[in-house]
């Protein structure tokens, strides 16, 4: 860790300008080495990164002044395509000369998964990328991939955004998680973050491990490094809808604003609604599952929000909500096992 990054918790979230300020030397804008591949101050640099057997499309925008590294990334589940598209575009919207900072732009983390056509597994090892950080250079293909990532991408970022979505059996309520791992200046700034991005439900997420050396997720890995990272949830179904698109290009754009990397001002959401948990409602055989609810609808404890049939049609059971809150995620597909849990209830947090 930098002395700039050790600084950063001597900071609170509302002081986030005189923090940008406080290190210059660590973003002094020479060439910016990433995956061995240098792009230079005031260039957009589009290359795959390459590291043995692994392949990684990135786009490093390299600002002409001083700021922060933003890491935004795409694709770790290869069937979530919104943000893939908006990453797409905002290659071609920042213009280098005006930027401050660095601007590192994954635009598929998962090839093998994206063009496996895979619900977030890999086809390689049938693993799935954001369960195994910090990945191991000796592992499977998968883990490899994760130890790449872990070293060159999150080791050169930070701040990060993982942009996912709703697989093709998902439906999903557009959500952001804004992570906590016990050091106050860092959930504050991460929270900070989170609220930037404008996207309106925000959930409170602390279930991760705080060891550095088994972070499971790509953004945790980056929290138990001391680096803000969330994660959105936007768009749903494996579509690609143009407005799913565009909710993921704003986050982009207020996550820049917000880190003063070029003029504006992130559009916070004006009524942000804070969750202090999600609860999931698990099958309690194999059947076909049909849901009762909508995605963002409001339940209370006991609300039937689906049923699980038998392959003859006989109803096996009423799943009913444990807790009162907003319904994030239902599976929108008949297939279900016992111990799946095929829909997801958010609580908001009291006091918020």
């Amino acid at each position: 860790m930098t002395d700039c990054n050790k600084k950063r918790f001597f900071f609170q979230p509302w002081l986030l300008a005189a923090w940008l300020l406080a290190c210059p030397a660590a973003f002094a804008q020479e060439s910016f080495q990433l995956a061995n591949v240098l792009t230079e101050a005031g260039q957009s640099h589009s290359f795959i990164a390459k590291e043995h057997d692994l392949k990684v499309p990135v786009t490093v925008i390299h600002g002409t002044q001083p700021g922060p590294v933003l890491l935004l990334t795409a694709g770790v589940h290869g069937d979530e395509f919104p943000s893939v598209l908006a990453l797409q575009r905002l290659r071609g919207e920042i213009d280098a000369k005006q930027l401050r900072g660095t601007l590192i732009l994954v635009h598929l983390a998962n090839l093998p998964g994206f063009h496996g056509r895979r619900v977030a597994l890999s086809p390689l090892d049938d693993k799935n990328l954001n369960r195994v950080f910090p990945g191991s250079t000796d592992g499977t293909p998968t883990e490899q991939l994760a130890e790449f990532l872990t070293r060159e991408f999150i080791g050169r970022s930070d701040f990060l955004i993982d942009m996912h979505s709703g697989s093709w059996n998902q439906e999903l309520w557009p959500h952001v998680y804004s992570p906590f791992v016990g050091n106050k200046e860092l959930d504050e700034l991460t929270f900070e973050f989170a609220k930037a991005t404008g996207m309106r439900h925000i959930v409170m997420y602390g279930e991760r491990p705080r060891d550095p050396a088994n972070s499971i997720s790509y953004p945790n890995t980056a929290m138990t490094r001391g680096k803000p990272a969330l994660t959105t949830e936007i768009g749903h179904l494996g579509q690609r809808d143009e407005a799913f698109v565009e909710q993921a290009l704003d986050v982009a754009r207020n996550a820049i604003y917000f880190l003063e990397m070029l003029p504006g001002k992130s559009k916070r959401h004006p009524d942000p609604v804070i969750y202090e948990t999600l609860k999931s409602v698990a099958s309690p055989a194999d059947g076909l599952f049909t849901p009762r609810v909508d995605i963002g609808s409001t339940v209370k404890v006991g609300t039937i929000v689906g049923d699980v049939r038998d392959y003859f049609g006989n109803v096996l059971a009423e799943l009913t909500s444990p807790v009162s809150g907003t319904v994030f995620m239902i599976s929108d597909t008949p297939p279900v096992k016992a111990g799946e849990t095929p829909v997801t209830i958010g609580v908001e947090a009291s006091g918020k």
